[in-house]
């Protein structure tokens, strides 16, 4: 980089990076439990009901604008949820990312363990998603190689939307 990438321009390509890591990560989701299936793993099984972003979705609408919420309302405003709230890490990566400049696979490795970490600590005491110690190691695992697989296409595409062509 000859010269320097202000501070928007880095959180637009962050966000632009976290939407991406989130379309691999939703992509991975849907596609994980036929992966273990095939690796002769059972599937964690998922919790029925709502998604914690749904759930999310719901408490602010109700305990915020004391509104209720369909079910189609609450999976349009969750999907808005998990897309925001992948398009926010990625704006904190981009503005990490130019001032710490780590190599980006190291630096996604790193990026995705803190996102795991902090869902599952944060999740969970927003009453939006059992506790890790309540749930199986399998789901714990696929939590964690999940938030690995943002942090480094979060990491990966920041990379090529900051590099010089």
């Amino acid at each position: 980089m000859s010269r320097h990438e202000s501070a928007l321009e880095v959180t637009a390509k962050g966000a632009v990076a976290g939407l991406v890591g989130t379309a691999a990560l939703t992509l991975a989701m849907s596609q994980a439990p036929k992966l273990m299936k095939m690796m002769g793993q059972a599937p964690p099984r998922q919790g029925g009901g709502k998604k914690p972003p749904e759930k999310l979705a719901e408490k602010v609408a109700e305990g915020v604008f004391d509104q209720s919420l369909s079910d189609e309302t609450q999976q349009i405003a969750g999907q808005a949820v998990h897309w925001g709230y992948g398009a926010a890490w990625g704006a904190f990566y981009g503005i990490a990312q130019s001032s710490l400049r780590l190599p980006h696979f190291l630096h996604g490795t790193i990026f995705g363990g803190l996102v795991a970490a902090v869902a599952s600590t944060l999740m969970p005491s927003m009453g939006l998603t059992p506790p890790p110690t309540e749930q199986p190691a399998q789901r714990n695992a696929m939590q964690l190689v999940l938030h690995l697989l943002y942090g480094w296409v979060t990491a990966l595409v920041f990379h090529f939307l900051s590099s010089e062509g």
